[in-house]
C-alpha cells in the first residue's frame, strides 16, 4: 500500500517509477548521476566565453567561428551563430565546407582556411594550440564544451559553450 501511495504522489510531482522494485532499491542509493540534457539544465546550449589567442580578437574568433558552424548540423552549432547575430558579427560565406563526426569542421573564408573543433581534431589537421589547452581545460572543469578555432593553420582562440544550470535545480537536487 505504501508503494502505490509514493508512486501516486511521486507522479503528481513528475517523477514516473518504473515499477516498485526500483522504488525499493532508491532506498539504497547514496549517488544520483544525470546525463541528459534538459534533465537539470536548461537545455539550451550557449556561449559563456570567447577566448581570443595571441593576434586574434573576440569578434573574428566568433565572426570566423559562426561563419563555420552555420553549415554544421551539430547542436551546438547554433549555439555559436546565435550570439554572433545578436552581437552583430559579420556571418562570412563559406566554401569548401567539410566535416568530420565528432572532431570539428573546416571551410574556406574570404580566402582563409578556418577550422572548428576538439583539440584532437585541430592536432590532427597540423594545429597545436598548447597555450590554449590550460584555458580550455579551465572551461571544461567550470561545464563547458572548449571548441578551438584555427585560422591558416594556427590557433584563433576558444569558443566555450554550455548548458545553463536550471534556476530550480539546486533546491531540486536538496530536497
Amino acid at each position: 500500500m505504501s508503494i502505490m501511495v509514493g508512486v501516486g504522489k511521486g507522479a503528481t510531482a513528475g517523477v514516473l517509477i518504473k515499477n516498485a522494485e526500483a522504488l525499493e532499491r532508491f532506498e539504497k542509493i547514496d549517488t544520483l548521476v544525470v546525463d541528459k540534457t534538459g534533465t537539470l539544465t536548461e537545455g539550451k546550449p550557449r556561449v559563456v566565453a570567447v577566448v581570443p589567442a595571441v593576434g586574434f580578437d573576440e569578434a573574428t574568433v566568433l565572426s570566423l567561428g559562426a561563419s563555420l558552424e552555420r553549415s554544421s548540423e551539430h547542436p551546438l552549432a547554433a549555439a555559436i551563430v546565435a550570439p554572433a547575430r545578436e552581437r552583430g558579427a559579420e556571418i562570412k560565406d563559406v566554401t569548401d565546407f567539410g566535416s568530420v563526426t565528432g572532431k570539428g569542421v573546416t571551410g574556406t573564408i574570404g580566402g582563409r582556411m578556418v577550422a572548428v573543433g576538439n583539440a584532437k581534431f585541430l592536432k590532427d589537421i597540423g594545429v597545436t594550440g598548447a597555450d590554449l589547452e590550460t584555458r580550455a581545460d579551465e572551461l571544461r572543469r567550470e561545464g563547458a564544451s572548449a571548441m578551438f578555432v584555427a585560422v591558416d593553420g594556427r590557433p584563433a582562440g576558444i569558443i566555450a559553450v554550455a548548458d545553463p544550470i536550471k534556476a530550480t535545480t539546486p533546491a531540486a537536487l536538496a530536497s
